[in-house]
This record gives C-alpha cells, sequence and structure tokens, in this order.
C-alpha cells in the first residue's frame, strides 16, 4: 500500500530485536465507526508530512484515534524494551507521555531520526545498539505469562524477583503484572476477530481465569465489554488495534 492510500498498513524492518515495524497511516476510520487504540507496551515514534515528530510512550489506557483524511503519519512501533536502548531514559519516566523528538534527542539527532523514520528506514545512529538478551527474555516471558509468575521467571533468568520487577518497569514502564494483562489481550484479540466459540471459551483460550476476568480487565484496558468489542472491531478496518494516541494528532499539527 502506498503511504498516500487513505488506510494503515505495517511494514517488517530492520532491527527485529529492537524494532517491531514501521507503519503508515493516512486519514481516519469511515463515517459513524469507532477505533480504539488498545495498549500493547510499546512506543512509538511518530512523524507527520510537515516534519514534525513525538514519542508516543507506553500506556495501560485505551483511547481514541480520529485523524483529517489529509494527515499522513509514518512511525517506527518500538519493542516493549527498546526505550532505554534509544532515549537514555527509562520507559517509566515515559508512560502516558507524548513529547517531541527534540526535546529527547537534541534537535540534531531529532532532524536525523525525522528524516530516517519518514522515508521508512531504521535511524543511522540506531544501527549499533546492543540488547541484553535477559531483558528482552524478561519482558517476553512476562508478557505470555498467565499471572503470578514473575519470582519463577526471574529465577529462570538468574535474578531476583526484586530485580525483575524493577528491570520490567525501567524497561517499559510497565510492571509484571501489567504486562501479563497486555499479553492476554493481545492472544485474545485475534480469537475474538476470528472465532465464533462463545466467550467462556474464547477466554479461557486466551489465558483467562473465565469470561468474569476477562470482562474486568478488557474494561481496563479497551474501556469495553468483550461483546462490544467483538462488534465495534467486525465494523471497522484491522488497523483500529494500532496504538497512536488520540493526541499525537493535536501535538502534530499544532491544534
Amino acid at each position: 500500500m502506498r503511504v498516500q492510500d487513505v488506510g494503515y498498513a505495517e511494514l517488517a524492518t530492520e532491527m527485529p530485536e529492537v524494532l517491531r515495524c514501521s507503519w503508515h497511516r493516512r486519514g481516519s476510520v469511515p463515517q459513524g465507526a469507532n477505533a480504539t487504540v488498545l495498549p500493547d507496551a510499546c512506543a512509538d515514534v511518530v512523524v507527520d508530512q510537515f516534519g514534525a515528530a513525538v514519542l508516543v510512550g507506553p500506556t495501560m489506557a485505551p483511547h481514541r484515534l480520529e485523524l483529517e483524511p489529509s494527515v499522513v503519519l509514518r512511525g517506527l512501533r518500538l519493542q516493549p524494551w527498546a526505550i532505554p536502548l534509544l532515549f537514555r531514559t527509562t520507559a517509566n519516566e515515559l508512560r502516558d507521555q507524548v513529547l517531541s523528538l527534540g526535546d529527547l534527542l537534541g534537535s540534531r539527532l531529532a532532524r536525523q531520526v525525522t528524516h530516517d523514520v519518514w522515508r521508512g528506514r531504521v535511524p543511522s545512529c540506531w544501527r549499533t545498539v546492543d540488547t541484553t538478551p535477559w531483558q528482552m527474555n524478561l519482558v517476553k516471558s512476562l508478557l505470555h505469562a498467565s499471572g503470578g509468575v514473575i519470582e519463577h521467571t526471574g529465577r529462570s533468568l538468574g535474578v531476583s524477583e526484586r530485580e525483575a520487577r524493577r528491570t520490567a518497569r525501567r524497561l517499559t514502564g510497565l510492571s509484571p503484572r501489567d504486562l501479563a494483562q497486555v499479553g492476554r489481550l493481545h492472544r485474545l484479540l485475534p480469537l475474538i476477530d476470528h472465532s465464533d466459540h462463545p466467550l467462556a471459551v474464547v477466554a479461557v483460550d486466551a489465558g483467562f481465569t473465565d469470561q468474569a476476568h476477562m470482562t474486568r480487565v478488557l474494561k481496563l484496558l479497551t474501556g469495553t465489554t468483550p461483546r462490544s468489542l467483538r462488534d465495534e472491531r467486525a465494523g471497522v478496518d484491522a488497523w483500529s488495534a494500532d496504538r497512536i494516541l488520540a493526541e499525537v494528532a493535536d501535538l502534530l499539527t499544532g491544534a
């Protein structure tokens, strides 16, 4: 898909150990449709066609995305553990924040990153970043956890429970419990989208204790019920689950 086309598309990128994908987006959802932006433990670098650029930090709150059809955005989605590697700060300090790249990187480096992101390239200043395998594995394990396993996860990686908790917050801005909930949510979404099974069965398949547990978590992370979420997602394009915060449009366009 060309960026000029109305819609949203994700593309594979280099350095998958640091960057989840590149993406581009233009315009808004069809008239009358709703688009819920859901937490995914990631951060995004977002650039518009005028050269404005921001970092959208990790969040646990659902948001609405509404863009004018003329607004074109391109971005890089960072892996959940990437913020300290790329920005020399902890993800915990950037949680629920939308910040100018210039404020985070300085004007010269921000211009370079903005230029590369707009062209769909990995910023050259990030190509030498080294990851720490046990930290990546910690976050991956917590995203796939069923809950209450932080002690065992830390021990399996050779660190204490306290160190595992502190590391998770520093890398992602989220607690181990938050990460487990986000992981369940994103295991649930394809089941909601493509399964006709009763919600009680879908809940267990996604790692929830039962349907009531699933409903509580979904109200927290999506602001709606499982049935309403299924109906909503059936009525909009797949891009509705991407995580650009609604504030990005105002910040980038200077509204």
